[in-house]
């Protein structure tokens, strides 16, 4: 008989492989960076294959809660808004996805470089960065034919923010887009998304 207790995070983990085999991590040039981060939909990011290997959780996030609608899993969407540090003095954002599994809050955390967080409860604040604020709604607010940008102005979700700014992030992406960055992290982190389950 199925253990039908884990049929949701069996789809899930499913879901990051195919997510994995799908959307590359690669180098962009600082064009590409201003001109796709954040801004397709979820169709177009599949037909590209691939997205940036820095903070590349909005759009596999996208597109994985996408996957997770045509697979009828109930989810959320969780942003937490981070606040400066010594090493970035702006706003940042992280996107997380909490769904249902015989009736218990589940977390899916694309959490930093290629280590994908699955794990039962709901989302807690990063530990090692300072928090100013998380946001939650319904994943049926999302009009997966918009970019995740869109989608964010569109929920007024922008104007609820307390410093976060596009231009600044991307700005930033731009500073540090050296190959030789690209080329440690797929050394230090492989090509696929490590999942690590905290059950």
């Amino acid at each position: 008989m199925a253990d039908i207790s884990r049929n949701n995070i069996e789809t899930v983990k499913k879901i990051v492989k195919e997510v994995d085999s799908k959307i590359k991590r690669v180098y962009w040039t600082n064009k590409e960076i201003d001109g796709k981060f954040v801004k397709r939909s979820v169709n177009k990011i599949l037909k590209d294959g691939n997205t940036f290997y820095r903070n590349p959780c909005g759009d596999v996030t996208l597109v994985t809660s996408y996957l997770m609608f045509q697979n009828k899993i109930l989810h959320n969407w969780v942003i937490e808004e981070h606040l400066p540090t010594k090493d970035f003095d702006f706003n940042r954002l992280h996107f997380v996805l909490e769904f249902e599994n015989n009736k218990k809050t589940n977390v899916l955390n694309y959490k930093e470089l290629n280590k994908v967080y699955l794990y039962e409860g709901i989302y807690n604040r990063r530990e090692d960065l300072p928090s100013s604020q998380i946001i939650k709604f319904s994943s049926d607010k999302i009009d997966f034919e918009k970019s995740l940008q869109e989608n964010l102005i569109d929920m007024d979700i922008t104007k609820k923010l307390n410093g976060y700014s596009l231009e600044k992030n991307l700005n930033r992406l731009k500073q540090d887009n050296f190959i030789e960055y690209y080329n440690n992290f797929k050394e230090e982190n492989g090509n696929k998304f490590k999942i690590y389950e905290l059950f």
